[in-house]
């Protein structure tokens, strides 16, 4: 059905928009289940099961100038596979926006104008990085990457996702250098934690910030003096 979503809004708010994000607190039936929802959806989008559009709004029109560089992390174990992200970029982000009455997008077939091996995308994140080093460059400078949680960052920034889980350790040291290869492809742009942009996350984990933290290290070596120097 073209618009699965609005037929599943009763599982899609218990187990993705009507909670907190702190799921530590929910019970273990809670958990499998919403597991086994999105391990559903990435099946049928890997073999082009479920309802997509061949065409929609084009919403990399309102892209701007790249000012800035937002760093994620996935929130994920480090083995989580890309079409995982996918299923939950499609469910968590296009899902709510194509859920929304009055609107030109409400209850068509959910599309995102982005492509990635030949395939239609949902994935929120310019690039992700992989521990070993492996990096995955999902979309185009000229894309808008619905990274942020707010729509104009979106629209002026680069969106780096570390795949891993980071609440409470650093990158692995391959990650990193990675990671500032891509940095310095944008000299000129601010480099952001997503819990700097948006205060309803602690992505990218609580050791990004601070004088003891990683975003130094993510820096090429003239930029990381100046915030060494700040801190």
């Amino acid at each position: 059905m073209p618009d699965w979503y609005l037929q599943l809004q009763p599982q899609l708010q218990e187990y993705f928009y009507n909670y907190d994000g702190d799921k530590k607190r929910k019970s273990q039936r809670w958990l499998e289940t919403r597991g086994e929802f999105v391990k559903m959806v990435s099946e049928l989008l890997e073999s082009s099961q479920i309802a997509l559009g061949n065409s929609g709004l084009n919403w990399d029109k309102k892209r701007k100038t790249i000012r800035n560089i937002v760093i994620h992390h996935s929130s994920t174990p480090s083995n989580t596979p890309l079409q995982t992200i996918n299923a939950l970029g499609l469910i968590r982000l296009y899902a709510p926006v194509y859920s929304k009455k009055n609107t030109k997008q409400f209850g068509r077939p959910l599309w995102s104008n982005h492509f990635y091996n030949g395939k239609p995308t949902f994935i929120a994140y310019h690039y992700i990085i992989e521990q070993d080093g492996t990096i995955h460059h999902i979309l185009n400078d000229e894309q808008i990457g619905w990274h942020a949680g707010d729509w104009n960052i979106n629209c002026n920034s680069i969106a780096i996702c570390f795949l891993d889980e980071l609440e409470e350790k650093k990158p692995t040291i391959k990650a990193i250098q990675s990671a500032r290869k891509i940095i310095a492809k944008y000299p000129d742009c601010n480099l952001l934690g997503h819990r700097e942009v948006s205060k309803k996350t602690t992505c990218p984990g609580k050791l990004f910030l601070g004088e003891k933290g990683w975003k130094s290290l993510l820096l090429p070596q003239n930029r990381r003096q100046i915030i060494d120097n700040s801190n």
